[in-house]
């Protein structure tokens, strides 16, 4: 039978438990810190960063007009960016070794047993404590396996965070929701970002059906976020943006959103139809006839033509 006082028993007196600072320390000794990893983001772009003088506005609005001239000009830059990426790699994040990973998993067990509590008690026990015991320590691992350290003394709340993602994402598989129904389940959140109208309640009908389902059933349920990436927004001119964004406001909310996901704020591309497909969990030929209708009315508008001849 399932004892989370025994567990817990055990560790205290047979294993140890890391402070912040060992944290910071142990992370530091591999280089695995967010000041390290954008030293090398830095190194990268003064190797590969192209000059070419054409604007964020100027390059958005050839992605938009087809303007032959600046397209020519965007394209051979991109082609020498492109070269020189080759011969200078985007740094990748570096992780913790195995043994460091193991070391840190052992060293924050506090915080497994703290949340399982909090957990089992705010869920008035209708969810089983070692069914959230196992799901919190899934959370610490993932956390401890991926994370880079901001240097800063705050590695528990981050695990802390993480657990709360774990707990709402695994609910919405077992419950046949979307992560986003849930946590506002959860958290009693009443609020039209979210879109919802119909209020629900958790069945906790979990047992022990353990397996998971294909992706392809459950992949749009476990998004962790809704955020609508305003990638536009810190485009250089804000004349041109503040009627671009006016321009926006006018679309319906799918083509807002999915006009948004395509240029980056540096009018790059930005994401491409699959993509956006799988953020929004809806089919490529959907995404595709969305763009082309909404850059279509774009080009219609007399505001953004105006910036063609400035």
């Amino acid at each position: 039978m399932f004892d989370l006082d025994l567990i817990e028993k055990d560790w205290q007196k047979h294993s140890f438990c890391l402070s912040e600072e060992d944290i910071i320390e142990i992370f530091r000794s591999e280089g695995v810190t967010l000041n390290k990893y954008w030293a090398e983001i830095d190194e990268h772009r003064q190797k590969t960063h192209v000059e070419i003088g054409i604007s964020p506005e100027e390059r958005l609005l050839a992605n938009i007009f087809g303007d032959s001239k600046i397209q020519k000009k965007i394209e051979d830059a991109d082609q020498l960016r492109q070269k020189l990426e080759k011969e200078f790699p985007f740094p990748i994040k570096k992780h913790l070794s195995k043994e460091n990973q193991k070391r840190i998993v052992e060293g924050c067990l506090d915080v497994v047993f703290d949340s399982t509590r909090e957990w089992y008690n705010f869920f008035n026990g209708n969810l089983s404590m070692e069914k959230i015991y196992y799901v919190c320590l899934e959370a610490l691992m993932n956390s401890v396996k991926y994370a880079v350290h901001c240097e800063k003394p705050v590695f528990r709340l981050y695990i802390s965070k993480s657990i709360t993602r774990s707990i709402i994402k695994h609910i919405a598989k077992w419950e046949h929701l979307s992560y986003r129904k849930v946590y506002e389940i959860v958290f009693n959140i009443n609020d039209d970002y979210f879109f919802f109208s119909e209020r629900k309640n958790l069945s906790f009908n979990y047992g022990n059906i353990e397996e998971p389902q294909k992706p392809s059933k459950i992949f749009h349920y476990l998004k962790n976020q809704w955020d609508e990436f305003n990638y536009v927004g810190q485009v250089s001119s804000n004349e041109f943006m503040k009627d671009y964004n006016q321009v926006l406001s006018t679309l319906d909310d799918d083509s807002k959103i999915i006009m948004q996901l395509s240029f980056d704020q540096n009018g790059y591309r930005g994401l491409a139809i699959r993509e956006i497909a799988d953020y929004l969990g809806i089919d490529c030929d959907r995404v595709s006839n969305i763009r082309r209708k909404a850059i279509k009315t774009l080009r219609k508008e007399p505001v953004l033509n105006s910036y063609l001849s400035k």
